[in-house]
């Protein structure tokens, strides 16, 4: 028996070989299979790498493109920034000139044009409606009468009283002491002296 017990663990071990080692096909065959499995994963990975590459550049261009919107409503926004200070100063420019016409008109002008700064737009008020306070107007006059009234263009000029004698007829007797001769030659000399005289 105890050669059938040899016998047998012999042959359990020469199983236990055999099923250590593997045939040559079987192990071609496994070793094809791997790198064939392996090549296919490569190929997969590649293309998921690509397919990602593609996502993340139109990800990155849908960026730019939101990026040059942002860059282009930035660029308006200054274009309309600027727009609407030029209109403002424009605006203020129209404003300050008719606040100075306007004291100029009430008050008959200045001499000579350049004593036209003399006159404090930031004293005339404007209405709500738009218009000009008339009495912010009367007392930028009466301020400006009162410091510079050599400036001024006087509206009124400068008359004579009504009984002032006239220079040619200083000297010369009323109508009514003239004799009959003095008052026949003073009517003949008015009525040959041309018109405007």
């Amino acid at each position: 028996m105890n050669q059938d017990k040899e016998k047998d663990l012999v042959e359990q071990e020469q199983e236990s070989q055999e099923e250590q080692y593997v045939s040559k096909k079987a192990y071609q065959e496994v070793s094809s299979d791997m790198h064939k499995y392996k090549q296919e994963l490569k190929e997969k990975e590649a293309k998921l790498n690509e397919l990602l590459a593609i996502q993340e550049a139109k990800e990155k261009e849908a960026l730019e493109e939101q990026g040059r919107w942002e860059e282009l409503y930035k660029q308006s926004q200054e274009k309309l920034t600027t727009l609407q200070s030029e209109r403002d100063q424009e605006r203020n420019k129209f404003i300050d000139y008719h606040k100075r016409n306007s004291v100029l008109q009430k008050l008959g002008g200045f001499k000579r044009d350049e004593y036209n700064k003399f006159v404090n737009i930031e004293n005339i008020e404007l209405r709500e409606d738009g218009s000009i306070d008339e009495d912010s107007i009367a007392s930028e006059i009466d301020r400006i009468r009162q410091n510079y009234p050599e400036l001024i263009k006087s509206n009124s000029p400068t008359s004579l009283p009504k009984d002032a004698p006239m220079q040619n007829e200083v000297g010369k007797k009323s109508f009514d002491q003239m004799s009959e001769v003095e008052r026949n030659n003073l009517k003949r000399s008015l009525l040959t002296k041309p018109q405007g005289y």
